[in-house]
């Protein structure tokens, strides 16, 4: 069809409605008649958003750059500012660039902070808030943002920024262990959200995403399952691959906590299908998850493709320091939490306890027991502070194994009994069988045989029935008895390593490189088995080694 001056604005109109009511193609087309006569801002922004809904990067970014130039051309100068901030968000979901990302939202800020304050203010709050909840980190920013989004919702009328607003403020108190008013933002963006009339088909799924995070980060799944099925609902309904692909991405964690592997399974492999063909940039969270699943089942190759290709993601860095600890590299899980952790700011207390359980446990294996305390200190504050039954019942777990190493068997034992309690509770039942075999080892380092037994077999069991196959064959692992049982029940997995590997005649450097470890990091660990034996020398740790039957 030719367009003319006569027929531009019919055309325009048109685009909108097609925008208002999913009709993607149908919007493309009106569009891209437009612009073939006049090019302008409001022209090149609607052919943008029929890109962003039809999952085109080349389409949206090229067309919203078009948008921009074309605006700031025709001296409007909020339009250039509220482009800008789109492209920000375009720059990251797309393509994963950040550092562009940057650069378009300083100059949204540059066009539109000597304005009066009115919606388009309100979007670049927002994206920029959602820009440093994933790239930054500092949750105080994001709520200052956040609130002041909702604030110009609320004045201006605009319920998607309200909605949008509260829901993000909503998940950044919560990541910061302020729960109960955390969950009152979130109960009211969900209210807004589902019964208010949005003016961008965008705002519903985008809301959701946070209350759905916040419900995930907490554990709470049954929430999380409840808003999950909303959000995929509204999905379908406006042909949203990439809020389709983060939904399924965190329902499939839930599923994975709640022991249905196989529907993780497929649920996750869908959600990177999705993520790779409509948000290549959004991508990491799926293949991080699926990579998490891939290392319980016992398949670490796999789980560390996954985590490979997740790129420069905290929970990839996270996943692989997991691997590297799961194969007795505890200096290499050591460092991958510490990079991490050096990386979150103290507020961002929720972000900060998978990185803290993962340096926990690899200061304990390294027998660093006072650095492992600290880091289980301030992982059972920010459970506690949080509250639910499902994070206090990991930081048993983890309060358990530096209990244990420091030969405090009976308070790891109760430590064990109640993670598996909340776990219970909770229904998640391969936490509940690491709590078992936790529970196993505190019995029969107290010379309760009979009940580490049926302990270590009931964890058997579950494990074997999830699938968990890396997680049976260390259940598997034969449970010591007598005196033999008492006296090596205070060295770490690792120090028994190396004291076998001692009884073999290996020397340090010997040993560093059968274990891929550094002569230095040998030599300490020889000093805590002594230290814990009360061996004066190497030559009777060989023969203990031989006496206890490590040869």
């Amino acid at each position: 069809m030719t367009v003319d001056a006569h027929t531009a604005g019919d055309r325009l109109a048109k685009g909108r409605d097609a925008l208002a009511r999913g009709a993607w193609p149908k919007a493309r087309e009106c569009f891209e008649e437009v612009v073939q006569y006049e090019g302008s801002g409001e022209a090149w922004e609607g052919l943008g958003w029929a890109g962003y809904w039809l999952h085109d990067a080349e389409l949206t970014v090229g067309s919203r750059e078009r948008a921009y130039q074309a605006y700031r051309i025709g001296g409007d100068v909020p339009g250039a500012g509220r482009v800008a901030a789109w492209l920000a968000a375009d720059f990251l979901e797309f393509r994963g660039d950040d550092a562009i990302a940057s650069g378009w939202l300083e100059r949204a800020h540059r066009l539109l902070d000597s304005l009066p304050p009115g919606s388009d203010h309100g979007w670049l709050a927002v994206i920029e808030g959602s820009f440093e909840l994933g790239v930054g980190g500092d949750l105080s920013k994001v709520i200052r943002l956040a609130g002041a989004a909702a604030r110009i919702g609320r004045k201006h009328a605009v319920p998607d920024l309200e909605a949008i607003g509260l829901a993000l403020e909503g998940l950044a108190l919560v990541g910061q262990a302020c729960v109960p008013e955390g969950v009152r933002r979130l109960d009211e963006a969900s209210v807004i959200a589902t019964g208010e009339e949005l003016q961008l088909p965008i705002s519903l799924g985008w809301a959701l995403c946070y209350v759905i995070a916040a419900c995930e980060a907490v554990g709470d799944f049954p929430r999380a399952k409840q808003w999950c099925e909303v959000m995929r609902a509204s999905s379908e309904r406006w042909g949203a691959r990439h809020s389709r692909g983060i939904c399924r991405s965190t329902y499939g964690t839930v599923l994975v906590c709640c022991g249905d592997w196989e529907g993780a399974e497929s649920e996750l492999t869908g959600a990177i299908g999705d993520l790779e063909a409509a948000r290549p940039g959004m991508v990491g969270g799926g293949l991080v998850r699926l990579g998490e699943l891939r290392a319980r089942q016992g398949r670490p190759q796999d789980a560390r493709e996954l985590f490979a290709r997740a790129g420069p993601n905290r929970q990839a860095v996270l996943g692989l320091g997991g691997l590297a600890l799961d194969e007795g590299d505890a200096e290499g899980a050591a460092d991958a939490a510490e990079r991490v952790l050096r990386r979150l700011p103290p507020n961002n207390v929720v972000g900060r306890i998978a990185g803290l359980e993962l340096l926990t446990r690899a200061r304990a294996e390294l027998g660093e027991l006072e650095a492992a305390a600290a880091a289980s200190g301030e992982l059972e504050r920010a459970a506690a502070a949080i509250g639910t039954q499902y994070l206090n019942g990991r930081t048993d777990l983890i309060k358990a194994e530096v209990l244990m190493a420091r030969g405090g068997y009976q308070d790891a034992r109760r430590a064990c009994e109640d993670a598996l309690d909340r776990f219970a509770e909770v229904a998640a039942p391969y936490d509940a069988a690491r709590a078992r075999l936790g529970l196993a080892r505190a019995l029969a380092a107290l010379g309760r045989d009979d009940a580490a037994a049926a302990e270590a077999q009931a964890a058997r069991d579950a494990f074997a029935a999830l699938g968990a196959l890396r997680e049976v064959r260390r259940a598997e692992a034969p449970l010591l008895d007598g005196a033999t049982r008492r006296s090596l029940s205070e060295l770490t997995a690792r120090e028994l390593e190396v004291l076998r590997l001692v009884a073999q005649g290996l020397n340090n450097a010997e040993i560093a490189e059968r274990l891929v470890l550094s002569p230095h990091t040998v030599h300490r660990h020889m000093a805590n088995i002594r230290a814990k034996l009360r061996l004066p020398s190497r030559a009777a740790a060989v023969a203990y080694a031989a006496r206890v039957g490590l040869l």
